[in-house]
């Protein structure tokens, strides 16, 4: 059997309260499972910084945090610069995806 390739999914996050819950829920629902996500909270000042930490204890999940707010687009590429999947994929921290994505 072919091995399935590689997915790496980059969730920027930044304020978004309780909307990440019900986000990472999806993601870890998914029936995929050969995925990476690297969660990068870009300064988060609510709480939204403990939701992503409680993220990493599935080792497939890597948490970022920057120390200031850089802005959607420099976390997305710090994110797509440490991918190694064949495949790529950006999720806003307050999307939710179906559990066949």
């Amino acid at each position: 059997m072919a091995e399935t390739p590689l997915i790496t999914v980059v969730v920027p996050t930044y304020n978004l309260g309780h909307y990440f819950d019900d986000s990472l829920a999806s993601i870890q629902a998914q029936t995929y499972a050969n995925y990476e996500v690297y969660l990068i909270d870009d300064a988060s000042t609510d709480g939204t910084a403990k939701r992503v930490d409680a993220a990493a204890s599935d080792e497939r999940y890597h948490v970022i945090h920057f120390d200031t707010h850089r802005g959607v687009s420099v976390a997305r590429n710090y994110g797509l610069d440490r991918a190694k999947g064949e495949f790529v994929t950006f999720v806003d921290g307050d999307d939710q995806l179906e559990p066949d994505f």
